[in-house]
């Protein structure tokens, strides 16, 4: 851990959607939010479409990464995890 990470909170290895909208609401609206976790969401998991990934409440560790991956990470967090888990 570097001095710079000292002073940033380590990103949670999964998080419900609203730590995520908590993390990330500064950066983006409450709307982009929900939509980009929810179409991730609804790739990853065979029984989830668009719009009944609303109903999911814990964001899986792939999935966050994925997330963060296209919306960039989110202000004030470093992430520990160089490597995908599965």
């Amino acid at each position: 851990m570097n001095i710079q990470e000292n002073q940033l909170e380590k990103l949670p290895y999964s998080v419900k959607k609203k730590q995520l909208m908590a993390m990330f609401l500064g950066q983006m609206t409450e709307k982009q939010i929900r939509e980009g976790i929810n179409t991730i969401i609804a790739d990853n998991r065979k029984e989830c479409t668009p719009k009944n990934s609303v109903a999911v409440q814990l964001i899986w560790h792939d999935e966050l990464m994925e997330f963060i991956a296209v919306y960039g990470m989110p202000k004030g967090y470093y992430n520990p995890y160089k490597e995908k888990t599965r």
